[in-house]
Formats: structure tokens, C-alpha cells, sequence
């Protein structure tokens, strides 16, 4: 069925014609012939469009249309007769859709209902996006909502930086430990909320496809440029433009990066003009950009200008009294996809969660939680059943000496390395790191 249509019309030769058009046409009908059904029809059931009569038995239409303003309602097409424009300007200030004057056109009816779903479809549609928008809000702000003092110290900055809608800002931090909620925490505090938010990871694309991503092009700027395309830097305007592990992003583009944060104009690829564009840029990357500057490959004056307001995410091992709130989050987010199911940690599994030092950091918690959750039937979560995921293997040094943490996180990696039959794929995904990092680690370790 097309929709739902609620007809109110008290002329029944009318009401009838319009109940065999539309059922004809594939809409779900339902007719009334006064004010007083109306209300009830509205009152019981779920209406995507009223075609209501200004003037009934019972009251005029208008009484009826002050009624029912609110988002969720149906919206209205009213039926006025032909001298009565003033009637018909009052229900559109009221909020109706549209009004055809009586005696009407069936064809022309029929185009105005089809315009007034395709409109009821599209707000159906917006509202979805800003429930799911909220939501990771929600969730974003949330799983920084820990007792250490670095989540409290990240909280405020994020609302420090949030006000300041314009001000660039770099994430840094470990690969895992949650640099893109911060992001979503940034934008979604701010006032560019109702703005997009664009996400890209520089690391993800050569540099061609990266450029034409970010500046778009003009039709016939390369070869396969049949059509005008936006880059993201357009896309997001009045919004967030989240540029992850931006140390990857090659010089020569660096160099295009730095003329738009200095004067917010892009030209697209095979352009002359220049765009203005208002958009947020927030980096982030988990290498230290002072090295890449002194190698070479990370402009100095690129990282001056993103390290406007600079926010340190500390690894999960340097705040390890987080734990259990973030595991009984993540425990209680993926048992909503399984109703029948109960589960809780025992002392000693949160225990074993504590102590782990969690080379992939808030990552590979999730991803743990998520795994544990799955493979368990109910009830209580051991410290034996998180074993498997190897977070509960004490790992003991070489020697009397502690050893330093690069060397515990080595023998980690490797240990789970040659426990998935030396598994890049099933490696990463245990350890909650891409399997980019896995590689430049066994590379670090002799292991091609």
C-alpha cells in the first residue's frame, strides 16, 4: 500500500468517488463525515494524509487543523469551496499542506496527495537521521562519562572547544582509544549539531582519490569527470569535517589542506573559482607528528595550524579505573540485540579486565565485550571465559625485572599471532587494532 488517507467529507456522493479513486489508486482509505469521527479516526489510528472539508456538519475544518500541529500528525490538504481564499490562506498558516478549491479535478487532487507523500516520506526520513543523530550523541558522550581524572579533563575541553565552533582542533592518541567519539563529543556540543558530520580516513585512499574526495571536481576535469561533483569540504558546510590519521595525507596535498584552513575557499579539480565554505576541521592521528616533521613528510606549518586546541586521548592502560563502567556499557549495548539473554561479569572476570594492559586499547575491550557476549549462553561471565580472547593470561616477564611496556605489548601480539595460526585478519580483530598497525608491528619485529 501507498500510504494511509483519512477522507473527511460530508457530501457522500463526494466522500465515495474519492474512497473508489484512491483504493483504486493502492492508498489505504478511511472516510468520516464530521469533526467528531475525525477526532476519533485520528485518536485511534495513524493517518499520512487528511483530505478535510473546511466546512461540516459539525464545526468548520479549521477548528480541526489547530488541532493537530504536531510533527506526527498527518498533514492535511484542505478542501475549500472556490470563493472562500480566505478560508484557504488560514489553513495554511495553520500548517496544512496544500487546499484545491471544490468543485475539484481528480487528477489534480491526485497530484497534490502524491506531492504531499513524497514530502511525508522525506520528513519520515529526516526525523530517522536525527533519531540516529542523537543517539550516537548519546553514545558518543556517554562512553567518556568515566571517573579518572584524564576523561574528566577531556570532558572539559571537549566543551571549551565545542563553543568555539571554528577552532580547529588535532586529536591525538593510540590507535583504539576512541579519538572519533571525541570528534562526535565535539561536534555534537557544539552549534554546528544540526550540521553534517563527515568522516575520512586519509590513510584509506591514494592521494588522487583523497583529493578528489575532499575538493570534488568539475565535469571534464579528468577523463572519468562525466558530472560536477562536491568534495567534502562542501558537503560539510555548517558542519564537521573529521580528517582521521591525517600523518598519512601526502605533502603536495598537505600544501591544499593548509590554503583552506587559511582562508576557507576550495576550488574543486579542473575549477577556477574558488568556494567559500564554513566547516569545522578536526583531525586526529596516533603518530607523533614532531618525528614526521623532522623526517620530513609532515609540514611544520600544517601542524600549527591544526594544533590550534590539541586533545591528548590517554591509552586505556593509563586509566584502568574506567574499566568497568566501559565494560558493563559495552555489555549492556550488545545485549539489547539479544532480549532473552542475561549476563554480568564476576568479581574476578572484571578483575582480569582491570589488570590487562589492552595494547588495543578501548577497541579491543568492545571488541572483546562484543565476543564474550556472543559465545556465552547467560548468567555470570568467568574470567575463564575471557581467557580465550587471551585478556586474562597473565603475562610473565622474561626475567625477575618488569619488563617495559613495548616488550609486554610485543609478547602479546605475538603470543595471540601464533594462537590464530599466525592469522593477520584474526590477529587484528582479537587485538581490536586494523590490520595496517598489525603489520607495521610483526615489521618492528623481524616477522614479514
Amino acid at each position: 500500500m501507498r500510504g494511509r488517507i483519512l477522507i473527511v467529507e460530508d457530501e457522500e456522493i463526494l466522500r465515495e468517488s474519492l474512497v473508489d479513486f484512491f483504493r483504486q489508486e493502492n492508498y489505504t482509505v478511511f472516510c468520516v463525515d464530521s469533526l467528531s469521527s475525525a477526532r476519533k479516526e485520528l485518536y485511534q489510528h495513524d493517518f499520512d494524509l487528511m483530505i478535510l472539508d473546511m466546512k461540516l456538519p459539525d464545526g468548520s475544518g479549521i477548528d480541526l487543523l489547530s488541532e493537530i500541529s504536531d510533527s506526527q500528525s498527518p498533514l492535511v490538504i484542505a478542501a475549500t469551496a472556490f470563493p472562500e481564499v480566505q478560508t484557504a490562506v488560514k489553513a495554511l498558516k495553520l500548517g496544512a499542506f496544500d487546499y484545491i478549491n471544490k468543485p475539484f479535478d481528480l487528477d489534480e487532487l491526485q497530484m497534490i496527495v502524491e506531492r504531499a507523500m513524497d514530502t511525508r516520506q522525506l520528513r519520515g526520513e529526516v526525523n530517522s537521521f536525527r533519531q540516529r543523530e542523537k543517539q550516537r550523541s548519546k553514545r558518543s558522550w556517554t562512553r567518556l562519562e568515566g571517573d579518572s581524572n584524564v576523561l574528566r579533563k577531556i570532558r572539559r575541553e571537549i566543551l571549551l572547544v565545542a563553543k568555539a565552533d571554528a577552532t580547529t582542533t588535532l586529536i591525538l592518541g593510540e590507535s583504539g582509544v576512541g579519538k572519533e567519539l571525541v570528534v562526535e563529543a565535539i561536534h555534537y556540543q557544539s552549534a554546528r549539531r544540526e550540521g553534517p558530520l563527515l568522516k575520512i580516513n586519509c590513510a584509506a585512499l591514494p592521494t588522487t582519490l583523497l583529493e578528489n574526495e575532499l575538493f570534488g571536481h568539475e565535469k571534464g576535469a579528468y577523463t572519468d569527470a562525466k558530472d560536477r561533483q562536491k568534495g567534502l569540504f562542501e558537503i560539510a558546510d555548517h558542519g564537521t569535517l573529521f580528517l582521521d590519521e591525517i600523518a598519512e595525507m601526502e605533502p603536495g596535498l598537505q600544501a591544499k589542506l593548509l590554503r583552506v584552513l587559511e582562508d576557507m575557499k576550495v576550488t574543486r579539480i579542473g575549477g577556477q573559482q574558488p568556494i567559500d565554505v564554513d566547516v569545522r576541521i578536526v583531525a586526529a592521528t596516533n603518530r607523533n607528528l614532531r618525528e614526521r616533521i623532522n623526517a620530513g613528510s609532515f609540514r611544520e606549518d600544517l601542524f600549527y595550524r591544526l594544533n590550534v586546541f590539541p586533545i591528548m586521548v590517554p591509552p586505556l592502560r593509563e586509566h584502568p579505573e574506567d574499566i568497568p563502567l566501559l565494560a558493563n556499557l559495552f555489555l549492556k549495548e550488545f545485549l539489547l540485540y539479544s532480549p532473552d539473554k542475561t549476563c554480568v561479569f564476576s568479581t574476578a572476570a572484571m578483575d582480569c579486565l582491570r589488570k590487562y594492559h589492552w595494547p588495543g586499547n578501548v577497541r579491543e575491550l568492545k571488541n572483546v565485550i562484543e565476543r564474550a557476549t556472543l559465545l556465552h549462553s547467560g548468567g555470570t561471565i568467568t574470567s575463564e571465559n575471557l581467557a580465550v580472547f587471551g585478556c586474562c593470561t597473565e603475562i610473565k616477564p622474561a626475567t625477575e625485572e618488569m619488563m617495559p611496556l613495548s616488550e609486554v605489548e610485543k609478547t602479546h601480539i605475538l603470543s595471540v599471532y601464533k594462537k590464530t595460526g599466525n592469522n593477520k585478519t584474526q590477529t587484528a580483530d582479537t587485538l581490536g587494532i586494523n590490520r595496517l598497525t598489525l603489520r607495521r608491528k610483526l615489521k618492528e619485529y623481524g616477522i614479514e
